[in-house]
């Protein structure tokens, strides 16, 4: 079936790839949506530090800032509008098939692994920084 990928037009795909496809997708969605609205909200701080007047000279809005949060937002609609499109193609196929309940599944559970990424990637980061004392480790309890 390598040759179909050549042909203009339309591939039907089998009903159970269709299944899989919409809370797979939806996931890839939930997992998009944080990392999109952190980007745009980081654009939104640099824009308002940016006329904010202060002892240090204001910095402009970051490119490679402004570049994340579009590309994001480009990838999250494209799955968006293709989980919709898988949906609609699976309703078409069987009238009565359930994907609104898959595919709000898939994107809770998208957006439980973007949560777990970003605890293990914060994690990290805070023992990959350097510490002046090796006494700073222990905290007493508050």
């Amino acid at each position: 079936m390598l040759w179909a990928w050549f042909l203009p037009g339309e591939v039907a795909m089998p009903t159970e790839q269709l299944r899989e496809a919409v809370p797979g997708l939806a996931g890839i969605t939930g997992f998009l949506l944080f990392p999109m609205l952190g980007a745009w909200v980081r654009l939104l701080l640099q824009y308002l530090e940016r006329g904010r007047p202060g002892i240090a000279r204001a910095r402009p809005v970051s490119g490679l800032g402004l570049v994340r949060a579009v590309g994001t937002t480009i990838a999250l609609f494209f799955f968006v509008l293709t989980t919709i499109r898988a949906g609609s193609e699976l309703r078409d196929i069987h009238a009565e098939a359930p994907v609104f309940g898959s595919a709000l599944q898939g994107f809770v559970v998208g957006i439980g692994f973007w949560a777990i990424y970003a605890v293990a990637l914060s994690a990290l980061r805070r023992q990959a920084t350097p510490r002046s004392r090796p006494e700073s480790r222990l905290t007493p309890l508050r």
